[in-house]
């Protein structure tokens, strides 16, 4: 038995939680890369392209990306800059992307040519005929070209080759250059600034070539030396010559026109990554049937996109 005061003391203690929500990102691999450093602000832009069709493809711009009455049919569009009207799911203010293929040139071999660059003749008596290794002979392993490359013929290239290119274009000239099965092609544009010289492939016919899937040179199709900033535009890619590739074509100082259909290479995975400062989408510009870009050896360049908020408090 228990005898006594007993005293019970009660009070209301308030208690609070606060939830800090941040934005999160996740990678995300763009099949169209605008570096937006020398050209328009938009890198990305579009000139009555009803029918382009990027769908199963990214695009990002490190400028603006400007699309009136079309949205390219692509899943994102990412901009560091406004996004008006790119892609099917759009984000502004995006990180940059940085240039991701940039310290590939290291690969590059030194000019050899003397100063020598032999051009293609526009007349018959206008200038000496091209060396014939400029034509198409003798094209496999490593193989530098002084000046420009102008096939007199379709060729089909049946060892691994990489095709330098001094101060010169690469004229298909109406015809095919092809890769063998298992056989992968880099073509290389470098030299130097000035002069009337284009680096860039050109002409009618057909390039149609497989990236290798290993080596230094691995998934690079098209590499245009990033040290070029002048003679480096192209205002028909996919078109003239129609492209036909497997792998990176990369143009870092090009302002360039794509008003063509890529597809594959005939004997490559289903793979392109084009990489520019600008970009200029027309007509029926479109890159078909893609997803196979680890099998082709191609490092694609990505991002750090924006995704669902997460909490970390």
């Amino acid at each position: 038995m228990f005898a006594g005061l007993t005293v019970i003391v009660t009070s209301e203690v308030d208690v609070s939680a606060v939830s800090v929500a941040v934005q999160a990102t996740s990678p995300r691999p763009y099949c169209i890369l605008a570096l937006a450093t020398s050209g328009p602000s938009a890198g990305i832009r579009t000139n009555g392209a009803p029918n382009a069709d990027f769908s199963g493809c990214n695009v990002m711009s490190n400028g603006d990306a400007t699309c009136n009455g079309h949205n390219l049919g692509a899943d994102h569009g990412d901009a560091h800059g406004r996004n008006d009207g790119c892609g099917v799911a759009r984000t502004s203010n995006a990180p940059k992307v940085l240039d991701p293929y940039s310290a590939l040139a290291d690969n590059i071999p030194p000019d050899p040519c003397n100063g020598v660059y032999h051009p293609i003749p526009t007349k018959k008596n206008d200038a000496a005929p091209l060396p014939p290794i400029n034509t198409g002979v003798g094209w496999k392993d490593t193989v530098q070209i002084c000046g420009d490359a102008q096939l007199s013929g379709d060729l089909m290239l049946t060892q691994d080759t990489t095709l330098i290119i001094y101060n010169g274009q690469l004229d298909t000239n109406g015809h095919t250059l092809q890769t063998a099965a298992g056989v992968g092609a880099t073509v290389v544009f470098s030299g130097s600034n000035g002069g009337s010289y284009t680096h860039a492939p050109t002409g009618g016919g057909t390039l149609d070539i497989a990236a290798p899937t290993s080596g230094p040179w691995s998934g690079m199709a098209l590499y245009q030396d990033p040290g070029l900033t002048s003679g480096v535009d192209i205002s028909a890619a996919g078109n003239s010559p129609t492209w036909d590739v497997t792998g990176v074509a990369y143009f870092p100082h090009a302002s360039v026109t794509f008003s063509g259909a890529v597809n594959k290479s005939s004997n490559g995975h289903s793979c392109f990554n084009l990489v520019v400062d600008n970009l200029l989408i027309n007509g029926t510009a479109s890159i078909l049937a893609h997803g196979e870009c680890a099998k082709a050896g191609v490092t694609q360049p990505t991002g750090q996109a924006p995704s669902r908020g997460k909490l970390v408090s």
